[in-house]
């Protein structure tokens, strides 16, 4: 059986993986006597008053300093939160994203998950930032919620001891490394790899081998 937190604990965790760095020890015990309800406080329940601290409609002033916001199932369609998630993407990633990504929040996620992880092409591997997120669940409203971080290092989100998600496509993801697969070409490398010297090498090798799918021969031309 797991110890419970007590709620200084709980936001120590917090902090040590980069989130919650301008909450407020008050406020945040009481978000977290409010999420849990009479249970026992664990990291599931202090994510989930952490994401009501920050807002569940996308970035805010809370959630900015830490690099990170919340958005729940109620808020995910919303026209405004859709067009504050897209700006904060495209703020972080220093370019424009697709409008054609930009109504869907999951399609969205995506792409900038894949341009963010293809970011690493650009210099040393592992300086630039990646998305990850950790998906939780309010029992009092019974709500689900996604709360969204930029790392370099997401060693820290993994140690919060929850399930967390690294965003990149698994054929960008191979795509990045030299392996080109059938039907493998997502719009996010076909935008990134022509202005890539790395994958412009990976490219060039894999048609001298004779293996380079058709679908990515016009991204030599680029």
């Amino acid at each position: 059986m797991t110890t419970p937190l007590r709620p200084e604990e709980a936001l120590a965790s917090l902090r040590r993986a980069g989130l919650a760095t301008q909450v407020d020890a008050a406020a945040f015990a009481a978000a977290c006597d409010e999420e849990r309800a009479g249970a026992p406080l664990d990291a599931e329940v202090a994510l989930s008053a952490l994401a009501s601290l920050y807002g569940l409609r996308g970035p805010s002033e809370a959630s900015a300093p830490d690099g990170t916001f919340a958005v729940d199932e109620h808020a995910a369609a919303d026209p405004a939160v859709l067009a504050a998630v897209w700006l904060a993407f495209e703020r972080w990633l220093g370019r424009p994203i697709p409008v054609a990504v930009a109504t869907d929040l999951d399609e969205l996620v995506s792409h900038a998950g894949d341009m963010f992880f293809l970011g690493r092409h650009a210099g040393a591997e592992g300086e630039a930032p990646c998305l990850y997120s950790i998906d939780g669940w309010r029992t009092r409203d019974d709500a689900s919620f996604s709360l969204f971080a930029l790392r370099r290092d997401g060693e820290p989100l993994y140690a919060l001891g929850v399930p967390v998600q690294f965003h990149v496509h698994p054929d960008t993801e191979a795509a990045a490394a030299g392996i080109f697969r059938l039907d493998g070409l997502t719009e996010s490398y076909r935008e990134h790899a022509p202005a890539c010297a790395v994958c412009r090498d990976n490219l060039r090798r894999a048609a001298d081998e004779g293996v380079l799918p058709d679908e990515f021969l016009p991204l030599l031309d680029g």
